[in-house]
């Protein structure tokens, strides 16, 4: 950057000479009716919202005061990439720095969680960082950054921008939340189907495991020469060459152990199932397996008729479910219904992925400025 030629009114800064580093401390924030206190844990990578904190009430040691619009940056493992702009006062964590504009007419506070979020300064902040175990950055050090800062006009230009962009995050996320209450609405309707006959699963179906195959003896990531699903391995999908008894069309695959047990997928085609997973072996031509596979996902497989959840599954207790059986049509309506959720929650993921990259690229393109910056 010393070689960098800047546009008219763009100068060079150091992020100490135009940010502050909050002092302020609550010695009690109970008696002083303080209410909610952040942790590391309250922030998540990546989103400058805080969504959730912790009540001060419920006892905290946390001295460190916040207010409405200053910047948390979590200075321990900065490679987490926790920055937050409080919208509500409280106290928080001391591997909590809270930041503020020196200057509102120098820097625009709203824009410094976006500088905070680039890959330029956390790259300094966890360069900077000392420790093996738990590494933290140092004020003197962050301090010590230096950025191209663009005269105030053109911060408001950006930050109308980036705040675009915040906000159809927001947005984005809100549709996010929707969809699980959606497809559960969904999965109620789908079981307590009018007019189509009722019946238990070990009617329709018979479940088995795949019985005999060792684990160890399957391919531990993907390849060229093993694209073909494992499940029950490690974890409910690897990747291998096999073919589950010599068949290759789509089926009902259901964890049986663990972490997996009662999570239920549909193949694709060609798989492995280990001893680890359930599929059925037998299937009535009367339910299409898409179908099957969403009943046994809405029928909250993993959890006993007291609510408990299950240890392990068994044919036993998959077989003794009951499920709708309507016309075939009604059961492709149901899979297209079903798949139309999964491709929104897919579309989403990816929009809120490509705008929080524009974010990130439209705040470093304003931190180098110069001829080429934005």
């Amino acid at each position: 950057m010393a070689d960098q030629k800047l546009k008219l009114g763009w100068r060079k800064v150091k992020f100490g000479d135009v940010v502050r580093l909050s002092k302020a401390r609550c010695a009690d924030p109970l008696a002083e009716g303080v209410e909610r206190f952040v942790g590391l844990e309250h922030l998540e990578p990546g989103d400058l919202r805080i969504r959730t904190w912790g009540n001060v009430v419920d006892g905290v040691t946390f001295t460190s005061v916040f207010k409405p619009g200053q910047v948390l940056f979590g200075k321990r493992r900065a490679y987490q990439r926790k920055v937050a702009v409080a919208d509500f006062s409280g106290v928080c964590s001391g591997d909590i720095y809270v930041l503020e504009s020196q200057d509102a007419n120098v820097l625009t506070q709203e824009l410094l969680p976006f500088i905070c979020q680039t890959d330029a300064f956390f790259d300094h902040a966890v360069g900077t960082s000392a420790g093996s175990l738990s590494p933290r950055t140092n004020w003197s050090s962050l301090a010590d950054f230096d950025f191209v800062l663009p005269p105030i006009e053109e911060q408001k230009r950006t930050l109308a921008l980036l705040t675009a962009g915040l906000n159809t995050i927001d947005e984005l996320r809100a549709a996010s939340d929707l969809l699980p209450k959606l497809r559960s609405s969904m999965e109620k309707r789908l079981l307590s189907m009018e007019g189509a006959p009722k019946r238990k699963v070990g009617d329709i179906a018979k479940f088995t495991s795949g019985k005999g195959i060792r684990v160890s003896d399957l391919p531990k990531s993907p390849s060229d020469s093993n694209p073909v699903p494992v499940f029950g391995g490690n974890g409910i999908s690897g990747y291998t060459k096999a073919v589950m008894d010599g068949t290759t069309a789509p089926t009902v695959v259901i964890g049986r152990v663990g972490q997996f047990c009662g999570v239920t997928s549909m193949t694709a085609g060609p798989c492995w199932i280990t001893d680890n997973a359930l599929y059925p072996a037998k299937l009535s031509s009367e339910v299409e397996p898409a179908f099957l596979a969403i009943c046994l996902r809405a029928s909250n497989l993993n959890r006993s008729k007291l609510g408990e959840y299950l240890p392990l599954i068994t044919q036993e207790v998959v077989h003794k479910i009951e499920i709708p059986v309507p016309l075939s049509t009604e059961q492709s309506a149901a899979i297209n219904d079903f798949a139309q959720i999964e491709a929104t929650e897919t579309s989403l993921v990816s929009r809120l992925s490509g705008t929080k990259l524009l974010i990130m690229k439209v705040a470093s393109q304003m931190l180098v400025g110069g001829e080429n910056g934005v």
